[in-house]
């Protein structure tokens, strides 16, 4: 990446775009709007931008449903900036996090039946790099344009 990655936003509120919604499925809709009316996002490629709501939908989806899960009043945070070539997309929550290598490939013959577990998978998939950063229930996905 041309920029250092030093210099990248390490928490939502650093993002030039920054918003906190409560931990409800029924705000993706809200989430994905607020997103495609971002300038970042005018200005990709259609398939970067079909990736991007992509991935935010899914990313999104996991913080609401996983990283909030049996936490009263949760709430989740998405941060979008670009810096240079690189937009950097970061989601927090309020749980505890995750362990990565305990989320098994869907693609392998015992998973491939399941009707979740791809939301992660699909994200590493369409995004040229993904960070797990485990501190305050943070999770940093880079994406290239």
């Amino acid at each position: 990446m041309s920029s250092n990655a030093s210099s990248y936003p390490k928490s939502a509120i650093e993002c030039s775009f920054s918003r906190t919604y409560h931990a409800d499925l029924s705000m993706i809709g809200i989430i994905r709007n607020d997103v495609l009316a971002l300038n970042e996002y005018q200005l990709l490629d259609d398939e970067k931008r079909d990736a991007l709501i992509i991935i935010i939908t899914e990313m999104m989806t996991n913080a609401i449903k996983h990283g909030s899960l049996g936490i009263e009043h949760a709430h989740v945070s998405l941060g979008v900036s670009r810096i240079e070539d690189t937009l950097i997309c970061i989601f927090e929550d309020s749980g505890p996090g995750f362990d990565r290598s305990t989320i098994p490939d869907p693609t392998l013959p015992a998973y491939i039946h399941r009707d979740h577990g791809r939301g992660i998978f699909i994200t590493e998939y369409l995004a040229d790099e993904v960070r797990y950063l485990h501190a305050d229930n943070t999770m940093r996905i880079i994406v290239k344009l």
